[in-house]
Parts: C-alpha cells; sequence; structure tokens
C-alpha cells in the first residue's frame, strides 16, 4: 500500500457506509499501517477513496531534513538508514519512538477524517468516592473546573500527599457531563497504574482507557483515558482537555519529543492542566510572575505538617561498597526498623548500588527485597510490598512517586550523589506520613557530605509547612 502515502486526501463521500470499527480504532489517532492489522487492504483502500481515512508517509523531508511525522523528531543523531526489505531500497527511520514501532520513510500513518466518534453528554455522572475536600482542597478543584471550562492553561502546585488526584474529581465530572473526551497522562507507568485503580472506582459509571507499555488492555473510545506521555504519540486531535500528573517527572520533562505528543493530542485550543508538587525553575517562574494561571495547596489533606528529613553522616560509602562493606549506620538502621514491624523504602542512587547492596542487607534478613525500573518482576514486588508481604524495599527513583503506602519509613542511600536533587528528595520525603492515621515517620538522608541539593530539598519542605501555617492563620 506504498503508493496510498502519495495519495491526496478527498472530501468524504456522505454516501460511502463507513466501517464503525475502524472509525474507533483510528478516530482522534495516529496510526502506522502495522497497527491495524485487524482491518484489511481492500477496506483500508475503500475508506481512503471514499475520503474517511488520511495517509502520510512516517518520515517526511522537510526544509532538507528528515522529519518524523510521529513524534517530530530531526535530530540526525536519532535518523539512520538502512537497506529496508519492504521498499527495496535505503530507507530512514526514526530511533526517536522506535518503541512504539518503527517509523520509517516507507511508512504509512493513518488519521480518521469521517464523522467523529459520539460521546453524548451525560447530564448526572455519580462519583463513586465518599470523601469530602478540604477547603484548601475545594478553592483548588474550583479554580481547575473554571479552567477547564474557559480552555484555559492552569497548574496546580500542591505539595505530595495533599490529595492533588481528588482535586481533579469535579473537573473531570464536568468535563465528562458535557461530552468531553480527556486525558489524564503520567510519564510513570507505576503512577498511571495507581491512578487508574482510583479512577476506575471513583467513575466506575463510565468507560475508562488505561494505556501504557505492558498494558494488554484493548483500546476502546472511551469520555477518559488514562495514559503514560509516551501513548500520546499514538493519538492526534483527540482530546478536549489533558491532565498531567507529575509534570516535572522524567521522561517527560525536557522531552520534545514527549512535549510534541502532548500537543498534538490535543484538539486546537485545548487546555493543558499541569500538577505537580516540584515545578521546574521556569514554570515556577511563570506561575509566580502571573503568565501561568494556578493555584497553590501547601498542606496535606489532613493538615499535618511534612515529615523534615534528618541528616546522617555515614562515611565515604563509595569506598565501603568497594570493599563489600555495609556502611554501620545503615546496618543499624536496617536492623533498627526490621525491629520496628513498620514498612521502609531505601532509596539507592542506581541499579549498580543496589545490586552491591542487596546481598549485605540480605544476610541481615532474607525478606528484604530490592526493585529498579528494568525488573521483570517490579509491578508484582511493588503489589507484594503494598499488601505487606515485603517490609523493606530497596530501590531505585523508580518509585519517588505515585506510590502511596501506609505507616512507611524512607532512608536514602547517598543523598549525596549526583541523581539526587532537590526535586528527587522532596519527592522522595513525600513517600512519608500521607495516610491521615500515621501522619509522621521516619525520614533520613545518608550521606557523605551535605550537598547543596538536600540543603534546598530541607527548605523546600520546611517553606511548604509555613505556607501552610500561614495559611490556617488567616
Amino acid at each position: 500500500m506504498n503508493n496510498t502515502a502519495k495519495r491526496p486526501h478527498l472530501k468524504p463521500n456522505p454516501n460511502f457506509s463507513y466501517d464503525q470499527e475502524l472509525q474507533a480504532e483510528l478516530f482522534g489517532r495516529r496510526l502506522l499501517r502495522e497497527e491495524l492489522k485487524a482491518f484489511s487492504d481492500d477496506l483500508i483502500h475503500q475508506h481512503l477513496r471514499n475520503g474517511f481515512l488520511k495517509v502520510e508517509p512516517g518520515i517526511r523531508t522537510e526544509k532538507g531534513r528528515p522529519v518524523c511525522q510521529r513524534c517530530g523528531n530531526h535530530a540526525p543523531e536519532q535518523l539512520a538508514s538502512y537497506q529496508c526489505g519492504r521498499c527495496g531500497q535505503t530507507c530512514v527511520y526514526c530511533r526517536n519512538c522506535l518503541t512504539l514501532g518503527v517509523v520509517k520513510a516507507c511508512s504509512q500513518l493513518f488519521t480518521w477524517s469521517g464523522p467523529p466518534v459520539a460521546h453524548p453528554a451525560l447530564p448526572k455522572l455519580d462519583l463513586h468516592w465518599k470523601g469530602k475536600l478540604t477547603s484548601l482542597q475545594q478553592q483548588a478543584a474550583d479554580q481547575l473546573t473554571q479552567a477547564v471550562q474557559v480552555k484555559e492553561d492552569f497548574v496546580i502546585w500542591a505539595v505530595t500527599g495533599a490529595g492533588k488526584t481528588e482535586v481533579l474529581y469535579p473537573a473531570l465530572k464536568d468535563a465528562i457531563e458535557t461530552g468531553q473526551r480527556i486525558a489524564l497522562v503520567s510519564p510513570r507507568t507505576d503512577v498511571v497504574i495507581e491512578l487508574s485503580k482510583r479512577i476506575k472506582t471513583v467513575f466506575s459509571d463510565i468507560r475508562v482507557n488505561v494505556l501504557y507499555g505492558e498494558s494488554t488492555e484493548a483500546y476502546t473510545p472511551a469520555p477518559l483515558t488514562l495514559a503514560t506521555t509516551h501513548q500520546l504519540l499514538r493519538f492526534y486531535h483527540s482530546f478536549d482537555a489533558i491532565f498531567i500528573d507529575e509534570v516535572d517527572a522524567f521522561p517527560f520533562h525536557n522531552s520534545k519529543m514527549l512535549h510534541y505528543a502532548l500537543e498534538h493530542a490535543l484538539k486546537p485550543g485545548a487546555p493543558r492542566l499541569f500538577l505537580t508538587a516540584t515545578p521546574s525553575s521556569k514554570m515556577k517562574a511563570d506561575f509566580e510572575r502571573g503568565r501561568l494561571k494556578g493555584v497553590r495547596i501547601p498542606e496535606r489533606f489532613h493538615g499535618h505538617p511534612l515529615p523534615l528529613p534528618t541528616f546522617e553522616w555515614m562515611g565515604n560509602w563509595r569506598r565501603q561498597l568497594e570493599k563489600n562493606k555495609l556502611p554501620v549506620k545503615i546496618k543499624r538502621w536496617t536492623l533498627t526498623q526490621l525491629n520496628t514491624q513498620r514498612q521502609a523504602f531505601l532509596f539507592v542512587p542506581s541499579i549498580t548500588t543496589l545490586e552491591t547492596v542487596l546481598p549485605m542487607l540480605k544476610a541481615l534478613d532474607k525478606r528484604i527485597v530490592g526493585v529498579h525500573a528494568e525488573d521483570p518482576l517490579r509491578h508484582q514486588k511493588v503489589e507484594a510490598f503494598r499488601s505487606g508481604e515485603i517490609q523493606i524495599l530497596v530501590t531505585t527513583t523508580i518509585l519517588e512517586r505515585g506510590v502511596t503506602i501506609s505507616s512507611l519509613d524512607v532512608a536514602v542511600f547517598g543523598a549525596d550523589a549526583e541523581l539526587f536533587d532537590e526535586r528527587a528528595l522532596v519527592q522522595i520525603s513525600g513517600r512519608v506520613g500521607r495516610d491521615h492515621r500515621d501522619p509522621t515517620g521516619g525520614l533520613y538522608y545518608f550521606h557523605y557530605g551535605v550537598t547543596w541539593h538536600m540543603i534546598k530539598a530541607f527548605k523546600h519542605i520546611n517553606q511548604m509547612n509555613t505556607l501552610a501555617k500561614e495559611w490556617r492563620m488567616k
């Protein structure tokens, strides 16, 4: 079907009887032919001839340089060529978005140009949630709902544990009731999985898509879609509003590709709603100078202050690990923690550190488990920890966000490592004290020298506590 890439687009034929399954699969999306295997070439041709599909080459030459039409990549180092078995020519392909399937010069990207999939208004959508928003949460929810209504970009800058997911409910409800298509996305798979459990319960009366790399759930048009930011590359002019949770998180932060995906997944003029506990310096400046409208929630939903970290010097931990020695203070903390019967995260700066430390910790107690982003059993281990089967989980920063555990203590091994910047440390610290039944907990930064990032994280947390106290005194 390579010749269709050059086919001019035709106006939709009003007398054509289109395939509703193809419409459901492609409306608001941009997919490779390989992602449409359920549909025959003949069916695709019929819809092209009758103006119900648009097709474009996967790689287009613009201003003399190849550009990927799915992710916008034009960086020479992220484009390569090879002798293509399909077209028989030297073919350029994109390495930037390769994880979603190869896009090359002879690839075809299809979009739907027929009638839209109807999402009827739901005059009264019931929320299956018995909680009640605090005064601060309600103020934020009202402003967020208005921002969606007037199609205005908006940021919610909320401390970790402020209950920002609950703040979304009124805005999501209002948008869905008026027949809008909404996406709630996050850069992290773990966050999407965590969100999906809550959102599917609260919005159980409607279809909710949940899309991420390892997901086996088939896509169906729905009023509400939860997804990783990478999945937005498969959407085109699809959503009336997109809520981006953990907008500052890797890999979305500073990713041109994912920002491109966000802009193209939105309908023209649709708003972006940002949620963050640790905004970038640019977002913070835009908010404080009024260039980006928003609201700050400096207090946790249960009203208790954020736990402040204790700095603990543990000597030259890198040298000790080279000698296969566990720092004494880490050993002491671990043994004490095991005796408390409380669960704990021990954050480490790298997979290498984890693989070195874990056997020494397991020698103290075999029930201590390690997890990292490349671990094939990652999700199972997190669920086992959540259910209380694991007492201490040694982890990389993959679990710095999105996972809420009651009665949790946290320690950072090597808090002076370069990886642990202010934002990472604030997020890690935010794992402690999230439950109203146990709003405190142990929080330790083990280090070989206090860094500026450690100090900034401490000041950041303390400043939010001060703002919350000032708000309560008004």
